[in-house]
């Protein structure tokens, strides 16, 4: 099927620009995503570059070579902009016009100028430097789990390698030193219908990777606290009990931490709720940073957290909870601030224990831990606690409504 190139070329233009705007709809609906905006005002530039380039005859020569190659050119960095946009990088918005200004001063050699392959060379060369430089961007963001991303690294990879292969097809197959339009040249219908699918295929991505930004994030906040910046509630006992289960396959052991801060009602009541909220916030920074990255730990409610961590023993786990305790006094606080922080440290005692009888049985050790004066630590194992005590606790704390097996 013969391909009819000025229709094949309006459509390009056409679809290239409406989904420019489709971007920028996208990124003014959603302004905590700002990147949108800069990617749709990138294909709506390329779109207006290739308008110019296509009615090259009917417009002066240096507005439909020169000023529309310099516009897909600084569309193409506009999306190299947006990458850095969406994974919160400095801008370096000046950069987006270095492709178009080495364009315009190889434009000024009359030699160039009056090369269709040259300029073809130098056009295409950039455009694909640009489009693998985006690529990198776009990578280098892929610790964030959007499935998106990597598809839209390898849509920009292709682009960037087909511009990049039209150097050495333009070299072999040079085109006629009478024939000076662009769309009279072998290469026109593959470059153009490159272009269209390219402009499809990434526009859908790009609005795909921002949706499951936003997905993400909405997911990320209903599991975090948000002011300590640890799991909430429901992130822990969802995550410990997985701990659990896993516990239970491997036959190892389970050990649950509860921090309660000592007096925190008189820090707020003496010193208001922001110098209250300020000890949670080191108080977590604190644990996080003493426990490592292999242990869960969350705040429960109020001035309570917990963490689950994998132990050897008993002892192991009173170790890590002193260890907790002891970083917490001597961290920095506020003026006429030393808080100091009581632990429950429970240890699975059974494999049928359940995640409501760990936490039971931390909590009656936590209850020791202040009944000897506060700001030490205390421990029993699941094993130790009569079924109508761990009843009784599970109860009076709202723990009925855990899974009641692992």
């Amino acid at each position: 099927m013969r391909l009819d190139i000025p229709t094949l070329a309006v459509v390009t233009v056409f679809v290239t620009a409406v989904l420019g705007g489709l971007l920028i709809f996208a990124g003014l609906q959603n302004r905590a995503v700002r990147a949108p905006l800069t990617w749709g005002s990138a294909f709506v530039l390329c779109a207006v570059g290739m308008v110019l380039g296509a009615v090259r005859g009917t417009v002066p020569d240096w507005l439909s070579i020169q000023f529309a190659n310099a516009l897909v050119l600084g569309g193409l960095g506009l999306l190299w902009l947006g990458a850095r946009q969406f994974d919160g990088r400095s801008l370096r918005a000046a950069l987006v016009a270095v492709a178009p200004a080495l364009w315009l001063a190889s434009c000024s050699v009359p030699a160039i100028l009056a090369d269709i392959n040259l300029r073809t060379v130098i056009a295409s060369t950039l455009a694909g430097v640009i489009a693998l430089v985006a690529a990198g961007e776009i990578w280098r963001g892929r610790a964030e789990p959007l499935m998106s991303r990597m598809p839209t690294s390898a849509t920009l990879i292709g682009y960037g390698s087909l511009m990049l292969a039209r150097v050495p097809l333009t070299l072999l197959m040079p085109q006629a030193p009478g024939d000076n339009h662009l769309t009279a040249s072998a290469l026109y219908p593959l470059l153009a219908f490159g272009s269209l699918l390219f402009a499809v295929v990434l526009a859908f991505l790009l609005l795909n990777m921002t949706k499951e930004r936003s997905e993400l994030r909405h997911k990320t906040a209903a599991l975090v606290d948000a002011l300590t910046g640890v799991a909430n509630r429901r992130a822990f006992f969802t995550r410990a009990q997985r701990l659990l289960r896993q516990r239970h396959g491997d036959g190892g052991a389970l050990a649950v931490l509860l921090f309660d801060l000592d007096h925190f009602k008189a820090i707020n009541d003496r010193l208001g709720h922001a110098a209250g909220d300020a000890v949670l916030v080191n108080f977590a920074a604190t644990a996080t940073r003493t426990l490592g990255p292999a242990a869960l730990f969350g705040r429960i409610g109020g001035e309570e957290f917990a963490a689950a961590i994998r132990v050897g023993d008993l002892d192991e786990a009173r170790a890590v909870a002193d260890r907790v305790r002891r970083e917490f006094a001597l961290a920095e606080q506020a003026d006429d601030v030393a808080p100091t922080v009581s632990i429950g440290v429970a240890l699975q005692g059974e494999a049928t224990a359940t995640l409501a009888v760990l936490m039971a049985a931390a909590d009656r050790a936590l209850y020791r831990a202040k009944e000897k004066g506060r700001n030490r630590v205390a421990s029993s194992a699941t094993g130790a606690m009569d079924s109508a005590a761990a009843a009784d606790v599970i109860d009076r704390r709202g723990w009925s409504n855990l899974p009641a097996s692992a």
